[in-house]
């Protein structure tokens, strides 16, 4: 009777059937790109509403005292279902790329909450013409760095999670994705102001 350990050894040696990971390369590419654009859109349609006091309203049967800046809902209106979707795209294309590659999808947690708690502080500290009190985006900026800036400790463990031999490529994708979505907003909010 033989070593089951032996036999163990010889089947890991068998080529497994992995399909090629380039469609799921493309498939991250596109998602993390919706995701990047759409915490870049929120971003600076956050800071559009926050210009005029934080609060705006269009349409209605009321009477409105604050209407939103030009192109404000625009950001808003793509830039959140545009990340949320992003995401699920992301995560099928991380899921098909390598394994472990899904895990960079968490890094969005601290770049929406780092991202809009900047916003908050930077709008605390040089408040609109005409507002009064900015406690309450003090609160709401340190809230969301602390909400924020601790999962960044996880980068090193994210980064190790990615199957070895496929890190560097999908490490790759991560990066020209983010600023593929992150230019696109740009882009999109320079073009409506």
């Amino acid at each position: 009777m033989s070593d089951p350990s032996d036999l163990t050894d010889r089947l890991a040696h068998i080529p497994k059937n992995e399909s090629p990971p380039y469609v799921g390369y493309l498939i991250f590419f596109i998602g993390m790109a919706m995701l990047s654009y759409g915490i870049t859109a929120l971003w600076f349609g956050m800071r559009d509403v926050m210009e005029v006091g934080g609060y705006c309203a269009e349409g209605g049967p009321y009477v409105i005292q604050q209407h939103c800046p030009d192109g404000a809902e625009l950001l808003m209106f793509t830039g959140i279902p545009a990340g949320i979707i992003g995401l699920f795209v992301a995560m099928l294309g991380a899921a098909k790329s390598a394994r472990g590659a899904a895990s960079l999808l968490l890094l969005g947690w601290p770049a929406l909450f780092i991202s809009l708690g900047y916003n908050f502080i930077d709008y605390a500290i040089n408040p609109p013409e005409g507002m009064g009190s900015t406690v309450g985006w003090w609160v709401c900026g340190i809230m969301f760095a602390l909400m924020g800036l601790p999962a960044l400790a996880g980068i090193p463990w994210l980064l190790r999670a990615i199957q070895p031999d496929r890190r560097n490529a999908v490490l790759t994708v991560f990066v020209l994705a983010a600023a593929v979505g992150v230019a696109a907003g740009i882009l999109i909010a320079g073009s409506i102001d």
